[in-house]
């Protein structure tokens, strides 16, 4: 009887460690990935405007293309072309940085997160879940040497963060590949409230 109470009390101990052990593993990514989920919101309107591609580097992507074009009289999306000259698999982040158009010129906003697009693909931020509804890309992992195309993208307005004030912003989007730059891209977009 001794025996058997020992080991339930062992078999106990164990697999309290164990979910506590879990518990304890949960990266900074999924830390992030909680917070990002619970960005819902139905308070404001997103005008997309353009993104521009300032620069890539040609040790990393063979080429990529970005085209911003009306879809409709008020929708503005892109189609994106891409190829990858490193395999980069799960390890493709994106440092994010917020600015504020004010006093005529963008000045630093308090936003800025560093994103797995893996993760935020799946997660759906920003409506990153959509770029596998139309074009190849099918999410992670990033081949090297697979030309990779989205088409008729454009940010889901429910999926960005509250409270965030009316105005026009610029982000900066730095993509890594993990701690070297692949490209810089820049997002240009008003939020409104209707009256």
């Amino acid at each position: 009887m001794l025996k058997v109470l020992v080991i339930v009390c062992v078999n106990i101990i164990l697999v309290g460690a164990k979910s506590a052990e879990k518990a304890n593993n949960l990266t900074k990514s999924d830390d992030k990935m909680v917070l990002i989920a619970k960005f819902h919101q139905n308070d404001y309107k997103l005008n997309f405007e353009r993104i521009d591609l300032v620069y890539f580097r040609k040790q990393y992507l063979q080429h990529f293309n970005i085209v911003t074009f009306k879809y409709n009289r008020t929708s503005a999306v892109i189609n994106a072309t891409w190829t990858f000259h490193v395999d980069v698999g799960y390890d493709h982040n994106v440092i994010v940085q917020a600015y504020r158009f004010a006093s005529n010129e963008y000045r630093l906003f308090p936003i800025r997160l560093q994103l797995n697009v893996c993760d935020a693909i799946k997660g759906n931020v920003i409506g990153l879940g959509n770029v596998i509804h139309c074009g190849n890309c099918t999410g992670c992992p990033f081949s090297k040497n697979e030309r990779l195309r989205v088409c008729n993208w454009s940010p889901d307005e429910a999926y960005f963060p509250p409270l965030v004030p009316n105005g026009k912003y610029m982000m900066d989007m730095q993509g890594l590949f993990r701690t070297s730059e692949m490209y810089l891209a820049r997002i240009y977009f008003t939020i409104y409230r209707p009256i």
